[in-house]
């Protein structure tokens, strides 16, 4: 008996859970800077214990974002990510708005089409598998199927 493939989240739904995660990284950090202006060694620690959060999360193949997102993170072995990919997906959060533009930049170039090496699940180390139902991004993932292919 074949066990069906894992259902496979598409850019949309990657793309709020790394917003999530990085608000959650961002927010606290921004907020103690205006309230205590110079008071570094708090906002470094906050800073710190958001990365580590996030990274002892990534690692496990969940995050607040990806809950949210209705997916978990898994290796193409459907394992969770580990320590080395939880880490990298770790300082995304810390430079997400960057990683974004650079990856749709990637994506996007003359020549290329949506459905490029940043649209086609195979060429990914780690793949979003879905976790429960998510209309509105669920809604996002199926336009960007029927867009890029």
């Amino acid at each position: 008996m074949n066990t069906p493939e894992p259902a496979i989240v598409d850019w949309p739904s990657l793309l709020f859970a790394l917003l999530i995660d990085s608000l959650l990284v961002w927010a606290p950090t921004v907020l103690l800077f205006v309230l205590a202006p110079g008071r570094w060694i708090p906002l470094v620690l906050i800073l710190f214990t958001a990365l580590a959060t996030n990274w002892a999360l990534y690692a496990r193949g969940t995050s607040l974002g990806s809950y949210l997102g209705g997916f978990r993170l898994r290796t193409r072995h459907g394992q969770p990510p580990g320590p080395a990919y939880g880490l990298i997906l770790a300082v995304l959060t810390l430079m997400s708005m960057f990683a974004v533009a650079v990856a749709v930049a990637v994506s996007f170039t003359p020549g290329n089409d949506a459905s490029g090496p940043l649209g086609r699940p195979e060429n990914h180390p780690l793949l979003g598998e879905r976790t429960r139902r998510r209309r509105f991004l669920q809604a996002a993932d199926d336009y960007w199927e029927r867009w890029a292919g």
